[in-house]
C-alpha cells in the first residue's frame, strides 16, 4: 500500500525537486480532482480512469449497535473506475 507522503516522495525524486514543492504539487492535483467530481461530476484521465459522482438511492437501513431500521437518503458518492489500459496493466 502506498500512501501519500510515498507518493510525494517519489514524485520529488522522480522530478528532482524538493519534497514540499512535490506536496503541494500531489496536494493541488487531488484538489483539482475533488472540484471537478463535485462542479461537472466526472474527471478523466486518459489511461488511468474516471473520477465521478454517482448516485445512491433512498433505502431502508438497520443500525447494526441496535437492530433498529433507519433510512438512509439518498446521496451522491465519489467512485473510481479504472480504464482498460489501467487494468490490462495491473493484471500483467
Amino acid at each position: 500500500m502506498m500512501v501519500k507522503v510515498e507518493l510525494t516522495e517519489k514524485l520529488a525524486k522522480q522530478l528532482k525537486i524538493g519534497k514540499s514543492k512535490a506536496h503541494k504539487i500531489v496536494n493541488a492535483v487531488l484538489e483539482e480532482i475533488k472540484q471537478g467530481i463535485i462542479t461537472d461530476g466526472v474527471v478523466t484521465l486518459r489511461g488511468f480512469g474516471s473520477f465521478r459522482a454517482r448516485m445512491k438511492v433512498k433505502r431502508l437501513g438497520r443500525n447494526p449497535k441496535t437492530g433498529e431500521s433507519a433510512v438512509i437518503t439518498a446521496r451522491r458518492v465519489p467512485s473510481f473506475k479504472a480504464s482498460k489500459l489501467l487494468k490490462n496493466r495491473v493484471n500483467g
